[in-house]
């Protein structure tokens, strides 16, 4: 036996000056880094990977909100590490997920354009890392969406691919847990990945009546349509409610099209969803239908705007009551919690207002960057808060190392596990951390926020400081422009190392038109 063991380490460390000499003649190294000594085998545990649609991190009850929004997320908290000053890049789906499962930023890995954007072959993703080690694995999500459809990336790697729907409003929580319950059943046995999304929290804001009371004994505000009786399933009371909009949401030659045919006066509903049943078609009606929901919103009068954010916030709670927590209490029923890592995570926030807008895909500021990140360690048992600058870049890594997986070299996040475990850092693991959009970039430190607006020959320059305005209001920039030019040079440098993962060049397909594909560029969303 002692024997067979000096063969295995000497074989090992036969690798290790192979993998060293490899390093010495490429001038790269081979893994991004170290693997943290605090990890545990991977053989041994199962990982969740939760994400939440358009879920701003001050909207969970553990991250602030006095209105108790997640009470099982909350009690997960209790156990897990809560980093509570985590940003996303940037703040549309598609690019965000994406960097969340390459550690890739969004115009390094540049997956951009719904119905136009691929990921590269050579890019590797958390899925396929996993499988490699033996992982069952399983994605959840709406497969038809164009933000997240599977041949555009976020299908490799999974064993199991399952459509669980949008579920605005028809679609409860019920077949969402049966389906997630289920396949632990099936899978309990076995290693398992299991990632699912939801969009229940994304607008429209239609919590089920079981909870659309919750936080508020209003029934309803003007403008506001309340259910999707009065969204997806009545365009033609839309379309005359809006038709200013309908002519540019649809075109012209669409909205003529319409009239045309009759069914404005008709109202014949079957006959509304075949004339809207080609994709060019239904994309115009989705962004007319998302127009017009945020249209009859007055957001600027505040009672109108603390109604909807109650319908927000009920949105969280009924997913956090009908799905997280029967998930969390399946695990444990299985007897598996104990062997499983959850991750909770969002890909962007929701404005309300604070900087004029609503929605989400047009800003940098912090009602759209600082989303949650949750992290639940079955064998780090002291609940953590972390206040450093972390990223959603930063998961893949993190996961990786706590499994001890070598990091990919393509990783452009940082491991966490030094600060889940409270090892002294000789310096901050983010002294900045990043964001870009079309026409904004940004630089954050933890106090200061630089954004640039790119879209001027004199671009305009917003500076902040986030100790004594941390709502981002008053731009101090002129009164500390040294300062900024400083952070500036750090953005630039940041922009500009940045390496292209992109192999090609794609295209739209012929049935996408050029303002609906300027639309997308500029916002992410047709």
């Amino acid at each position: 036996m002692n024997r067979v063991n000096c063969l295995i380490r000497a074989s090992y460390q036969f690798f290790l000056l192979a993998l060293l000499f490899l390093s010495s003649q490429t001038g790269q190294p081979l893994f991004a880094q170290e693997i943290s000594r605090t990890s545990k085998p991977f053989e041994k545990y199962n990982i969740v990977l939760i994400f939440i649609d358009t879920l701003r991190a001050d909207h969970l009850s553990c991250y602030g909100n006095p209105r108790k929004t997640s009470p099982n997320i909350d009690r997960l908290a209790k156990e897990s590490t809560v980093f509570e000053q985590n940003f996303t890049p940037i703040t549309y789906t598609l690019p965000s997920f994406m960097s969340i499962i390459t550690s890739i930023y969004p115009y390094s890995h540049g997956v951009l354009e719904i119905f136009k954007d691929k990921l590269s072959p050579r890019v590797t993703t958390l899925a396929q890392i996993l499988k490699t080690y033996g992982y069952k694995t399983a994605w959840f999500g709406p497969l038809d969406d164009p933000q997240l459809k599977p041949e555009v990336g976020f299908g490799r790697g999974f064993d199991d691919l399952a459509e669980v729907g949008y579920w605005w409003y028809h679609m409860d929580g019920q077949r969402q847990r049966k389906t997630f319950c289920d396949w632990l059943d099936a899978n309990k046995d076995q290693r398992f990945f299991l990632n699912f999304h939801t969009y229940k929290v994304h607008a429209p804001y239609f919590p089920s009546p079981k909870y659309k009371a919750k936080f508020t004994k209003i029934k309803s505000r003007e403008g506001v349509t309340e259910d999707y009786e009065g969204y997806d399933s009545a365009p033609i009371k839309q379309i005359m409610k809006n038709k200013t909009l309908a002519v540019e949401k649809l075109g012209e030659d669409l909205f003529n099209q319409f009239i045309a045919s009759g069914l404005l006066m008709s109202g014949d509903r079957q006959q509304t969803e075949d004339f809207f049943a080609s994709r060019e078609k239904r994309n115009k009606l989705c962004s007319f239908l998302g127009s017009a929901y945020f249209a009859g919103i007055h957001f600027e009068d505040k009672a109108v705007n603390a109604y909807v954010q109650t319908l927000y916030d009920a949105d969280i709670l009924e997913y956090d009551e009908e799905v997280i927590g029967p998930v969390i209490e399946k695990l444990k029923a299985l007897n598996i919690y104990d062997k499983t890592i959850i991750i909770i995570c969002a890909d962007h926030g929701e404005e309300f207002y604070e900087h004029g807008g609503f929605g989400h895909g047009s800003t940098l500021y912090d009602e759209q960057t600082h989303v949650p990140l949750i992290i639940h360690v079955p064998w780090i048992k002291q609940a953590k808060r972390v206040k450093e600058l972390t990223q959603t870049v930063d998961i893949l890594p993190t996961l990786l190392d706590l499994l001890e997986i070598p990091i990919p070299h393509q990783a452009q996040g940082k491991s966490l596990v030094g600060l889940m475990n409270n090892q002294k850092q000789p310096c901050p693991l983010h002294e900045y951390v990043f964001g870009r959009m079309e026409i904004l970039s940004s630089i954050r430190s933890k106090k200061w926020l630089f954004v640039l607006h790119n879209d001027k020959p004199d671009p305009t320059k917003e500076f902040y400081n986030l100790r004594s305005d941390p709502g981002q209001q008053n731009n101090v920039y002129l009164k500390n422009k040294d300062t900024a030019l400083k952070l500036e040079s750090k953005l630039k440098e940041w922009e500009v190392s940045l390496p292209s993962y992109q192999d090609q060049e794609y295209s739209f397909p012929p049935d996408i038109d050029r303002a609906t594909q300027e639309r997308i560029r500029k916002t992410g969303y047709w």
